[in-house]
């Protein structure tokens, strides 16, 4: 915790381990420090023993392994050597995002849709660096089936490849490449990479279409495959890859850079056993799994006993079919040491590729309770181990091979909501809103040269509104983390299309005390032939708000031909063929705002109308706020006076 030396009280003891920082370089105090004269401004900072993190008796099995390493120095057991490692650990994987984002073919790896991650020799998730939340919740159960199916066949240089819905990957083109790292011929860790393909075979371009029906039609499943067996290449795999995907070359390049993001991982954690040594690897793994176990619980203690639940109804089955309405039911029990999420009561899955397999459905869950624990704990197996989570097979969150899964996404942004509506009945001055978006343009055609070209524009709406705040404009929502938009110059660039507009919709967030972030829109004009899809959330059901808040916008698509303007149908996935000159308008919906929007306070709706967000009649029909037109200011007379028939009414 920061803390001005110029206003502390004298001189003081602080327990530590502490640094101090002033306009030099930080300095590490670890031991107690002589006290100091009243006037010499400073404070005392002592490494009194914290209470201990080790679960049970855990700790003298770690003390010993810790002590029986010469590479070790000081007491037993070192925080401060662990909370190193766990940086070194957290740094690797950095690194080889670094590599796989400087090296990746396609838009997507430049937008952020990859991930890495370090495993130990176990498959135990130890370290993890650019990933959005849910990713590194899935990696973990991709991780354990390649080990299942392994067991001990490895060798130094493997390199294993999985894109399986049903062994922990969540839809075809999500393809994750896994390498042991071996040190003095131990397999000591797992280097992990995973992004999203622009292509992976199959009926649809993108593989992601929520029109297919069977896994079959959704693209290549690779069961858990070596690419490279002890360095030599499995050719014939390849080939058969490469001869059945869109985009062979860009596909290629892709699975190449998670290959030297992996290799760059292999080679810093060989680098780290060096330096520390297999002893005080091995410790650090244990607790910071224990660790997490540790912190969760504690998180978790604060959520009030009790049981909770939340019900949705879902308006797509994967055809656009009018009137439908799936039932999503979760049931959350608090005991103050563990999570139970049980999701009896879920729809049947759906004949459509809108079902959500089992990992998704984990990740999901891990994401939410992600949101209510310290953001340094890491996502391992240890945190897993307080949460229960109970899905029906053959229901929309956990179906059975082969049912379709690809286009999943937009019931991964339902079930998101679901639970955070379900924990905001438990946390209510915590949790906001979740957010709105992961919308996309996927657009394949030739380039008049004749090459191919595909890529895929993913964006997103922004969170609901806080508790305590407004909700966040134009960004990903939490468990998406750091994604990001692909810039209007590097597609224009690249692709045959013209980005021609990109920013807020006003009126369209939800009003409230704190409101809902804006809907956002993005229009296309296509500069040659292709095949277009467009993925679409909040068809009919609008995000609502939340504590007396309102619901944000629905979404929205509009095409432009030479025939003429129409809206279009509103479908989660839609397939267009696109000339010249087309134009696609598109609306990511607006979310839900958080209390009694009379309650906001007006200079804040004011601030909203000067930014273009709210217009002049939305600030009186929504908030009861009057504007004077002429001079931009808050009539306080008639705001007044419109607030208090509107709560008489």
């Amino acid at each position: 915790m920061p803390c001005n030396r110029s206003a502390l009280p004298g001189p003081m003891a602080i327990s530590g381990p502490s640094t101090r920082r002033n306009l030099a370089p930080s300095v590490l105090l670890p031991k107690r420090i002589a006290p100091l004269p009243a006037d010499a401004g400073m404070a005392v900072m002592s490494p009194a023993e914290p209470p201990s993190p080790w679960p049970g008796d855990r700790r003298t099995a770690y003390a010993g392994a810790l002590r029986g390493d010469s590479r070790m120095h000081g007491p037993a057991f070192d925080p401060i050597l662990v909370e190193v490692v766990k940086n070194e650990l957290a740094a690797i994987t950095e690194e080889m995002a670094i590599a796989i984002w400087k090296t990746g073919r396609s838009a997507m790896v430049k937008t952020g849709d990859f991930a890495t991650a370090l495993c130990d020799g176990k498959g135990r998730l130890i370290g993890q660096g650019y990933a959005a939340p849910f990713q590194l919740a899935f990696l973990m159960r991709a991780v354990e089936c390649v080990v299942e199916k392994f067991g001990e066949d490895f060798q130094p240089g493997d390199v294993v490849l999985s894109n399986d819905p049903y062994a922990g990957m969540t839809h075809m083109p999500d393809v994750a490449v896994i390498t042991p790292a071996f040190w003095q011929g131990k397999r000591v860790a797992f280097s992990v990479a995973y992004s999203h393909h622009t292509d992976i075979g199959g009926r649809f371009p993108g593989g992601f279409s929520s029109q297919c029906t069977e896994a079959f039609e959704e693209g290549l499943r690779l069961p858990i495959v070596k690419l490279y067996d002890a360095g030599k290449c499995n050719e014939a795999l390849l080939q058969t890859v490469l001869a059945n995907v869109r985009m062979g070359e860009e596909w290629l390049g892709d699975v190449e850079a998670k290959i030297a993001g992996c290799r760059r991982g292999d080679r810093e954690v060989m680098a780290l056993l060096d330096k520390y040594g297999p002893a005080t690897f091995a410790a650090t793994c244990d607790y910071l799994i224990d660790y997490s176990e540790k912190a969760v619980r504690r998180a978790l203690a604060e959520v009030p006993h009790g049981t909770y639940v939340h019900e949705d109804l879902f308006e797509e089955d994967g055809f656009g079919s009018a009137g439908v309405a799936l039932p999503l039911k979760v049931t959350l029990v608090a005991d103050g040491h563990t999570l139970a999420f049980d999701f009896a009561g879920t729809a049947p899955q759906a004949a459509g590729a809108i079902n959500l397999p089992i990992s998704m459905t984990t990740a999901t869950v891990l994401s939410a309770v992600k949101g209510l624990v310290d953001p340094d704990v890491l996502t391992n197996a240890g945190f897993t181990r307080p949460i229960r989570i109970a899905v029906p097979e053959g229901s929309l969150l956990n179906p059975r091979y082969p049912a379709a899964v690809g286009g999943r996404a937009p019931l991964f942004f339902r079930v998101m909501d679901l639970l955070s509506r379900v924990l905001a009945k438990a946390l209510p001055e915590r949790v906001p809103i979740p957010g709105e978006g992961g919308d996309v343009l996927h657009f394949t055609g030739r380039r008049q040269d004749g090459s191919e070209f595909a890529f895929l524009d993913i964006f997103f709406g922004g969170w609901g509104g806080r508790p305590n705040q407004d909700g966040i404009d134009g960004v990903a929502p939490m468990a998406f983390g750091s994604y990001g938009t692909i810039p209007a110059e590097v597609l224009e660039r690249e692709y045959p299309i013209v980005v021609e507009g990109f920013g807020y919709v006003p009126d369209s967030g939800g009003p409230g005390k704190h409101r809902g972030s804006q809907a956002i829109f993005k229009q296309w004009r296509f500069r040659g032939p292709g095949r277009a899809m467009v993925r679409t959330n909040r068809l009919s059901r609008p995000n609502a708000g939340l504590a007396g808040g309102e619901a944000g916008a629905l979404s929205r698509n509009v095409l432009t031909t030479a025939k003429g303007t129409e809206d279009l149908p509103r479908k989660a996935h839609m397939h267009l063929h696109v000339e010249p000159g087309d134009r696609l308008y598109h609306v990511v919906s607006g979310s839900g705002g958080h209390g009694d929007p009379l309650a906001r306070e007006p200079h804040r709706v004011l601030t909203d109308v000067l930014d273009e967000k709210l217009s002049l009649e939305a600030a009186a029909a929504q908030y009861g706020v009057v504007i004077d037109a002429s001079r931009l200011v808050v009539d306080e007379d008639a705001t007044a006076a419109l607030r208090a028939s509107r709560r008489r009414a």
